[in-house]
């Protein structure tokens, strides 16, 4: 990966709606050259989907939360069945395995606070794997992105 890579990476994190025809103008080459650069970013796995970021309140998703999960078992079983839930989960929009006190953070959103309650006592604490949670209800974003440091 060199300088010209690095900064197609820059501009595709900030606005990946740019076309390829404006990339090459900004990264100072040609349309085709640019294209074959991305194609190459994507088949390394540099580059895995480009995605619109949405605004979770103006569509009606007004709580965030981080919840820390702690299981009862760390028997395979029991951890798969947690992993599978989570993924399938629609609420449950980043789950992290943690080293640490708890095993698991997620991040979920929901669009009330009824919402969320039923996330907790339903789909995390109703079901048998599940020992404790504690969340935290996000007052504030302060510094949310998606861009990485290149």
């Amino acid at each position: 990966m060199d300088k010209i890579d690095r900064k197609l990476l820059a501009l595709l994190q900030s606005d990946a709606s740019l076309s390829n025809q404006q990339l090459a103008e900004r990264v100072h080459l040609s349309p085709s050259q640019c294209s074959r650069r991305l194609q190459r970013l994507q088949q390394d796995g540099l580059i895995e989907k480009q995605v619109a970021l949405l605004n979770a309140e103006r569509i009606g998703l007004m709580v965030e939360a981080y919840v820390m999960v702690t299981l009862t078992s760390y028997a395979r079983s029991a951890a798969a069945a947690f992993h599978e839930r989570m993924r399938e989960h629609p609420a449950v929009v980043e789950c992290c395995s943690l080293t640490g006190d708890s095993d698991y953070i997620l991040r979920v959103v929901a669009a009330n606070l009824q919402q969320f309650s039923k996330v907790v006592h339903e789909d995390l604490l109703g079901h048998g794997e599940v020992a404790n949670i504690r969340s935290s209800i996000v007052l504030d974003k302060i510094k949310r992105t998606t861009e990485l440091p290149l």
